[in-house]
């Protein structure tokens, strides 16, 4: 009878452990980076996951269609990764500027088994971007024509503010009662009427590589600013803009900045 009752104990023992590694659940995603060619994903570093026995790794999914990751099981997706991802943070690179991408993040276990997704952040979604550092003149009040104190964002073009009709630009720069502003073309008193129209909002002091998703609805027609600051603009076609005042020079009259033209309209992601 002893025998017995230990040979009912192995075999239980036996049949719990072919049951093999838990699943383990997906962290929540954080935020992600976009550049010109690629995106860094950026998720919350969850000791629970991590100190599970069964845990492995993570893995990054990268599809065009979000609804594809929506499903329970991990093994049917393309994982992005080729080795397994032991960091809380992944850079997907080689991507085009001209498509919506969606990334998810799900946990590997020691089967080599995927999990779900996380259900408060099921994927982030981003596009690259161009990104351009340029330097402009600031234009002087009422001066008839001002060269390279206007700019098209799509490519950077340099303009006068007299070229501003034919040349679609975007914003120009000029005084305005003793303070220099970023304008929306339509406002110059000579050249506006066939100008595009841009608005803006200064969010001040900001970082623009973590600055990844559009926090206040542009809506003036111009902003005055300071050495530091974060703009973001939105054009006549509905692309969003993110601008870094890298310098300003009031002494020879011009102002550098770093932008990035979000080239997918309405998409408030950059």
């Amino acid at each position: 009878m002893k025998r017995m009752g230990i040979l009912i104990l192995f075999c239980v023992i036996f049949f719990i452990g072919c049951d093999g590694a838990l699943l383990v659940p997906a962290p929540e995603l954080r935020s992600v980076v976009m550049d010109e060619t690629s995106v860094t994903v950026f998720w919350e570093m969850n000791s629970t996951i991590e100190s599970n026995v069964d845990f492995v790794g993570y893995n990054i999914y990268v599809y065009t269609d979000s609804n594809a990751l929506l499903v329970d099981d991990g093994e049917e997706l393309n994982k992005f990764n080729s080795v397994t991802i032991q960091d809380t943070s992944y850079r997907v690179n080689s991507l085009p500027q001209d498509s919506i991408f969606y990334f998810q993040v799900r946990t590997m276990n020691a089967d080599a088994k995927v999990d779900g997704y996380n259900s408060t952040t099921p994927f982030l979604k981003a596009s690259p971007r161009p990104e351009f550092v340029v330097t402009l003149r600031i234009s002087p009040e009422n001066q008839a024509v001002t060269d390279s104190c206007a700019i098209r964002f799509s490519d950077a073009m340099i303009m006068a503010d007299s070229a501003m009709p034919d040349s679609g630009a975007d914003m120009w720069v000029s005084t305005l009662n003793d303070t220099v502003l970023l304008r929306s073309p339509s406002s110059h008193l000579l050249y506006g009427s066939n100008a595009r129209v841009t608005f803006f909002s200064n969010i001040g002091h900001g970082d623009f590589d973590t600055l990844s998703e559009v926090p206040v609805e542009p809506g003036a027609a111009s902003v005055d600013f300071s050495t530091g600051d974060m703009v973001i603009a939105k054009t006549e076609d509905n692309n969003y803009v993110k601008i870094y005042i890298a310098a300003f020079d009031i002494q020879n009259d011009s102002v550098t900045i770093r932008y990035a033209f979000q080239n997918i309209m309405e998409f408030p992601y950059f």
